[in-house]
């Protein structure tokens, strides 16, 4: 079995930062893109099921990076819609995002070198 490794870049897209929901579990984050951002549409389908890190940035500079995982990608014909669930681990800086949800940010999207099951097997030691 061979493995192809490609290589996905970092994405830079301005979204409005939707909503952010708390499971049992998680912290899931919605992101919707507003304008055309067909440049990165290969690269964010490449990241969909991957553990990435989110950098939010906003009029008052960027926040703590943020461990999670791209879950989907969902387009319609006035929107894409990016949903990432976040590990409880992270809580403290999911918080420090609040005051951002409602508005439109800066959204810097980095693929993770590590993958889901690594990320699993890492906290199950």
């Amino acid at each position: 079995m061979t493995t192809e490794t490609v290589q996905t870049k970092d994405i830079q897209i301005n979204v409005l930062f939707k909503k952010m929901q708390k499971d049992d579990k998680k912290e899931v984050l919605m992101f919707h893109i507003l304008t055309d951002e067909t440049k990165h549409a290969a690269d964010l389908l490449r990241l969909t099921g991957k553990m990435t890190i989110l950098t939010i940035s906003d009029d008052e500079g960027p926040y703590e990076p943020i461990q999670a995982e791209f879950v989907n990608l969902q387009r319609d014909n006035k929107k894409t819609v990016l949903k990432f669930n976040v590990a409880t681990e992270d809580v403290d800086r999911v918080n420090a995002i609040y005051p951002a949800a409602g508005t439109n940010i800066s959204l810097l999207i980095q693929p993770q070198q590590m993958s889901i099951d690594d990320l699993e097997t890492e906290h199950e030691a």
